[in-house]
């Protein structure tokens, strides 16, 4: 098939461009000089020429269109593989050339050469295996063949597409890349030089990305939830092989990193208490699927391994996708009332089908307006007569009353958590509060400090309340320093506070939020937008906070809001949570890391309750 060869090319390239980014940024590594002297043995002309002779073109086909194609694949897992590698390198943090990469594993002979450069895969192995002599000084030719002979099974790590094992300081990585394309068919290969036809790629790919769920960007901590895949999973990914190319690679990509991680083990060039990060990828031309884990999540590898070795490669995908279909009608026939019937009438849908109707009654369930009975009122001593939501504040403002010293409140979306805290708040303003609102999404912390306003006046509910938010355009725009958006119905001034630009929320401000990033000149022709470091949102967020309250004068009564999507982690292996512990700087002692009492009940005389 062409588009295996074309799959080929994307894998050269890929890691042609990872090596340029080891040069580029003097990594040290074992692989000395094999990888050159494998390149400078495969020539591109003699790959494409051996593609055009060893397919059924059709007649009329101009080679010229697929010699466009077979360079197209190679430069673009080139600068895939670059980037990537790039990209890689800064989310371990720190400079690159305090890294070690102990073993990096690829292939530019054989298949991967389209056949032009006929090294031996044994002769392969051999070279690759012998940059771990540096860990393992005994590592004997006898020794190598063995390994060989084991390892060179199906699943095992020596047909991994790219495999590398760095070391940090005393801890090791393991990088695992399993890549894939999406290519055109010998009768489907279009000249790349039609505007049409690159527009049809585009939208193909757009489609792809589209056709994904929400799930697909859903990130998952496996190292404090227990998370693993079924080895009943093997059916969907042969039945879904095509069409979910990334997470099959990825399952790949997991069965050769436990196969390594296991070799390593074995010889003893690992030890059992090293610490080790697995990062294992499903790379594809339109996407990619990562995990990453540590060694105490191996199972979640073996079960990779398990699947990937154990697939039935005979197995035709309409059979797996029957099989598949079949759980899904029988799930869902457990799922709904009269489940059978409902299923079978979905499935006898036709065309000009409008709907199916179908009913349930759901028993216990209670409407967040519906009046709770007088026996649950007495039980949780609130007043008879009290809808839901309003018994629900009820007990939320007794608890906060209470003499506890923490208060954890949860409860489902829309009951009215947010709100009561709000009113509790305006009740108790006296007392000096912080409220820090953490969301996903914009909109939710801008109807936060609605809360707080007066709706006739538009105005905050009290002089004495202070609200700040922020957004990356802010801060992008305050030249990537900390930069805070406030309300308040005492001031009216931008003004800068300890490091915080804190800016009045009105219409000439609000336009700074879109600004149009700068333009600066790389080269005589070459345009390009400046490239300005930012601090995060959370760290501009937490530090105003600080400043607000090491003031006092300013406001005792702080209403923050703030939108993330999700923790990262920053360059010294920590995550942005660390940012929360700025906002009481000033009363832990940085030796011992000890509360100093003094300074926190200052603070506690002026602000008496704290949100989060």
């Amino acid at each position: 098939m062409i588009a295996a060869n074309f799959g080929r090319l994307f894998e050269v390239g890929f890691n042609i461009g990872i090596l340029t980014c080891i040069q580029q940024q003097k990594i040290s590594h074992n692989f000395g000089d094999s990888y050159r002297l494998d390149l400078q043995q495969i020539e591109f002309s003699k790959m494409v020429t051996e593609i055009i002779n060893s397919h059924n073109i059709p007649s009329g086909l101009n080679i010229k269109i697929v010699k466009k194609w077979s360079l197209f694949y190679l430069q673009k897992g080139f600068l895939g593989g670059l980037n990537f590698f790039r990209e890689y390198l800064k989310a371990i943090g720190g400079k690159p050339q305090h890294l070690k990469i102990l073993y990096y594993q690829c292939s530019f002979t054989k298949t991967n050469s389209i056949g032009t450069y006929a090294k031996k895969d044994e002769e392969g192995f051999k070279e690759v295996l012998l940059q771990l002599k540096s860990l393992k000084p005994s590592l004997s030719t006898s020794d190598i063949n063995l390994y060989i002979n084991r390892y060179s099974k199906t699943g095992e790590f020596l047909w991994a597409d790219t495999l590398l094992l760095l070391q940090k300081g005393k801890n090791f990585r393991i990088l695992c890349v399993d890549l894939s394309v999406f290519s055109p068919a010998a009768t489907e290969v279009p000249d790349l030089h039609e505007v049409e036809v690159m527009r049809k790629l585009l939208g193909r790919e757009i489609s792809y990305l589209r056709s994904k769920s929400v799930f697909s960007n859903l990130g998952i901590d496996t190292s404090t939830l227990g998370i693993d895949f079924s080895q009943e999973l093997q059916d969907y990914f042969k039945a879904f092989n095509y069409h979910d190319k990334e997470t099959t690679k990825l399952i790949q990509a997991g069965s050769y990193t436990h196969s390594f991680y296991n070799f390593l083990q074995k010889t003893g060039i690992l030890s059992s208490n090293a610490e080790v990060l697995f990062n294992v990828v499903g790379y594809s031309d339109r996407t990619i699927n990562a995990i990453s884990i540590n060694k105490d999540k191996i199972n979640f590898l073996s079960t990779c391994s398990q699947i990937y070795q154990n697939k039935d490669t005979y197995k035709d995908i309409s059979i797996a996708r029957s099989e598949v279909f079949k759980i899904i009608q029988i799930n869902a026939a457990h799922s709904f009332k009269e489940g059978r019937k409902f299923v079978d009438d979905l499935l006898a849908i036709g065309k000009d089908a409008s709907f199916i109707p179908h009913t349930e009654r759901i028993e216990g369930f209670a409407n967040s307006i519906d009046i709770i009975s007088d026996q649950l009122a007495d039980d949780l001593q609130v007043d008879r007569g009290s809808h839901l939501r309003n018994a629900h504040a009820e007990l939320i403002v007794k608890a906060l009353e209470s003499d506890e010293t923490y208060v954890f409140l949860t409860g489902n979306p829309g009951i009215g958590k947010t709100t009561a805290i709000a009113q509790f708040l305006k009740n108790h303003i006296n007392d000096g509060f912080l409220f820090f609102y953490v969301s996903p999404r914009k909109q939710v912390n801008l109807d936060i400090i609605e809360k707080f306003k007066d709706k006739t006046t538009g105005l905050l509910c009290d002089n004495r309340l202070f609200s700040i938010n922020t957004n990356s355009d802010i801060i992008a725009s305050n030249g990537g320093r900390r930069t805070i958006k406030y309300q308040s119905n005492n001031r009216n001034d931008n003004f800068t506070e300890k490091t915080v630009r804190f800016l009045k929320d009105n219409p000439e401000n609000q336009r700074r939020e879109y600004h149009q990033r700068q333009i600066e000149r790389k080269g005589e022709t070459v345009l390009q937008p400046t490239n300005i470091k930012t601090l995060g949102v959370l760290n501009s967020t937490c530090d105003a906070v600080y400043a607000l309250i090491n003031n006092g004068e300013i406001s005792n009564n702080i209403i923050a809001t703030v939108s993330i999507q999700s923790l990262k982690a920053t360059e010294n292996g920590e995550n942005t949570l660390k940012h929360f512990a700025n906002i009481f700087q000033d009363v832990v002692n940085k030796r011992t890391g000890k509360v100093v009492s003094a300074k926190m009940q200052e603070i506690s005389r002026r602000i008496q309750h704290l949100f989060k």
